[in-house]
């Protein structure tokens, strides 16, 4: 799949970053090169110290300084795109640096790619982009569209987006929070006990980037069928003798998280491990028998709530031990 090709990751220092870095460089010995995007230089180096590895190299720069990204796809065939300003109380405090981020981000990685020739860019966005109610949500909609439209106006550039939900053990989840409060006090704070989420392992999300990377045709949103939890599940599974404080939703947050909503059924087709949002522009039938894919049902729903694949508080326990 990578026989040959120039990758950019941006945000590449973080956890899937790292992870498909991990990942690309034991099982495809035959990449040419990982060029890695990002602000921190830090992180940069640290990272350089864990991949001792001649096909990796590292820029610095901001996703909103189109001279910046242009540099960075230079040469480059295939785009990773992880870069993104995500912890919501922040992007609701500041939504400005939000539309920096996710926005003209992705609006000047479009154009750098254009420019440079680049042959694909595969977007990762969140399940916050669907059903709308908070500054990153909004900001990673938009961005989502820009990727979309992107492909109807550069043809030869193939455009796809992956909406994932949380990443198991990635910075600001849930679980390392739970277990630092479970060793400070015993107190673990709830927003609300009916809260659910959708989660994955980072390696199970960079197998789904590997699955969706050669066989996308452009312009779709892939949902894949990730497994959701509920936070109480997670407080059970850190800590069985904690207390629970429930604090209420914080600025932005949902209940529960739409990869799917009712509006998106009209154009959503379901493949055996994931749905897909057709493009208004493409052809549901060419999508279907590319994908092995049936329509689904006007007014299908598909989230964190009425996921029926939960984690079970022994599946959260075995997750935790490799954290430990």
């Amino acid at each position: 799949m990578f026989t040959g090709q120039r990758i950019l990751i941006t945000g590449g220092t973080g956890s899937f970053g790292q992870k498909f870095t991990e990942m690309v460089l034991e099982t495809y010995l035959d990449v040419k090169e990982i060029v890695i995007f990002s602000r921190d230089r830090e992180k940069q180096h640290m990272m350089q110290l864990r991949f001792p590895d001649s096909r990796l190299h590292f820029i610095s720069g901001n996703m909103a300084c189109a001279e910046d990204v242009e540099r960075a796809c230079q040469g480059i065939d295939i785009v990773v795109h992880t870069a993104a300003m995500r912890i919501v109380p922040e992007a609701e405090a500041n939504p400005w640096e939000a539309v920096e981020s996710n926005i003209i981000g992705a609006h000047n990685l479009i154009q750098g790619a254009v420019n440079q020739g680049v042959k694909q860019i595969l977007a990762l966005s969140t399940d916050m982009a669907s059903l709308v109610n908070n500054a990153y949500g909004a900001s990673k909609m938009l961005s989502d569209k820009l990727f979309i439209a992107a492909h109807k106006e550069y043809p030869h550039l193939k455009t796809s987006v992956i909406r994932y939900g949380n990443m198991f053990g990635s910075t600001g989840t849930v679980i390392p929070f739970f277990m630092k409060k479970a060793k400070e006090n015993g107190i673990l704070p709830v927003t609300h006990p009916d809260m659910t989420r959708f989660m994955a392992t980072v390696e199970e999300c960079v197998q789904i980037a590997f699955r969706c990377l050669p066989h996308a045709l452009g312009g779709e949103i892939i949902a894949p069928k990730i497994k959701s939890y509920n936070i109480l599940t997670i407080a059970q599974a850190v800590d069985e003798t904690a207390q629970i404080e429930v604090v209420g939703l914080r600025p932005g947050e949902k209940l529960y998280e739409e990869m799917i909503t009712r509006y998106d059924s009209f154009h959503t087709i379901e493949a055996p491990e994931a749905y897909i949002i057709v493009p208004s522009y493409g052809d549901k039938a060419t999508f279907c028998l590319h994908y092995s894919a049936k329509p689904v049902p006007v007014g299908f729903e598909f989230n964190s709530e009425n996921n029926p694949d939960k984690m079970t508080v022994e599946e959260v326990k075995a997750l935790i031990r490799t954290l430990q």
